[in-house]
């Protein structure tokens, strides 16, 4: 077993303690189990967040130097393209998935929609309020490019969508967007 392997268990085993459950036999702690105590249990849930970081940073405990984003033609081949439109958030984790680094950062979705931009699949316009906005064009829509109205807390913001066919033509061009 790596020591991966083992921290994932770990934190399995964490899991299972805070939910009250015994991690080897998986039953119910008695009530009265030193175990299943509250304060004991936010203990474990803590633990497990610290252990799921360090899974994250791909077992290296601390703070890790990302490496750039690079992706193999293999790798590419392997990204999976989604059925219904995505965000370009999205599209990233799906490339960072297919790589399966977890300490690699991600590309820039700011830098593949300036690529779209200048490439005439998105263009900017203007806000009521004064700001600028991100829309696609026709030559957008016409390859998978839709928007929709969403709502954060600072508000309404138009987000735009990416179908297969457009999540296909941003895998077909990744290395030119990359080189920009």
């Amino acid at each position: 077993m790596t020591e991966l392997e083992t921290m994932q268990r770990a934190k399995m085993y964490m899991d299972k303690l805070a939910q009250g459950i015994d991690p080897i036999s998986g039953m119910t702690l008695p009530e009265d189990s030193t175990l299943n105590n509250v304060r004991l249990a936010r203990c474990f849930f803590y633990i497990s967040g610290i252990l799921e970081q360090v899974i994250q940073n791909g077992g290296q405990v601390g703070a890790v130097e990302k490496a750039d984003f690079a992706i193999t033609p293999e790798q590419l081949a392997n990204v999976k393209i989604s059925n219904y439109p995505i965000r370009i958030t999205e599209f990233t984790d799906a490339l960072l998935q297919a790589i399966g680094n977890p300490v690699m950062k991600k590309p820039s979705g700011v830098k593949i929609n300036n690529w779209l931009e200048q490439r005439g699949l998105l263009t900017k316009e203007s806000t009521p309020d004064g700001k600028s906005r991100r829309v696609p064009t026709e030559a957008g829509r016409n390859l998978g490019m839709t928007t929709q109205l969403r709502q954060s807390r600072d508000g309404e913001y138009l987000a735009i969508y990416y179908d297969a066919n457009a999540q296909r033509y941003l895998l077909a061009n990744l290395y030119a967007i990359l080189q920009e």
